[in-house]
């Protein structure tokens, strides 16, 4: 469906970007909010990563790879959006919100803010690393297509995050500040 959309949207289609955009939009702003820790910013990343798609459609030689493009477009954005905006970013407040959106039942939202404020303590690319694997279910093959890295790099950043995330989680329920559930 996804490969037809994207030929659809080559050939001039403007219904197949608005599919396109109807299908990825919760997702890329939800990623630029975790990316970027700024959710007002988001909107704007997920936007411009958008309209750099739809300039740059024809481009893509192969339309089964417009995931893992348009995830490359997104997070270069986000990355060049922090860059420009560094000074502004509220990153607690955009985690709050992200771990209330809509896509969490509100039974789990505690868990999930938790889980985004241990995630806000890696480092850019571990996190990219991180919200592409588990949040946007890319391969290592499609996260290293996205981040410009070789495969082994990504395993070596999933590894490294994952350990990291669970010595500030287990510290956390240690201490007795999160009563902290498997996600």
């Amino acid at each position: 469906m996804e490969e037809a959309l994207v030929r659809r949207l080559q050939a001039g289609d403007e219904e197949a970007f608005d599919a396109l955009f109807a299908l990825y939009r919760m997702q890329a702003v939800r990623t630029a909010a975790l990316i970027t820790g700024d959710a007002s910013l988001a909107e704007d990343v997920a936007q411009e990563a958008f309209v750099q798609c739809l300039l740059h459609i024809k481009e893509l030689r192969a339309p089964s790879c417009f995931r893992p493009w348009f995830f490359r477009t997104l997070t270069r954005c986000a990355w060049k959006s922090m860059r420009e905006k560094l000074p502004s970013v509220d990153r607690n407040n955009a985690l709050e919100q992200a771990a209330v959106s809509e896509s969490y039942p509100s039974e789990k939202a505690a868990a999930y803010e938790k889980l985004y404020r241990a995630l806000d303590g890696l480092g850019r690319k571990q996190r990219t690393t991180v919200i592409l694997y588990y949040f946007n279910d890319l391969s290592i093959k499609e996260i290293a297509q996205v981040t410009g890295s070789l495969e082994g790099t990504v395993k070596t950043r999933l590894f490294a995050a994952r350990r990291r995330l669970k010595q500030v989680l287990e510290a956390d329920e240690q201490k007795g500040e999160v009563v902290y559930e498997r996600i």
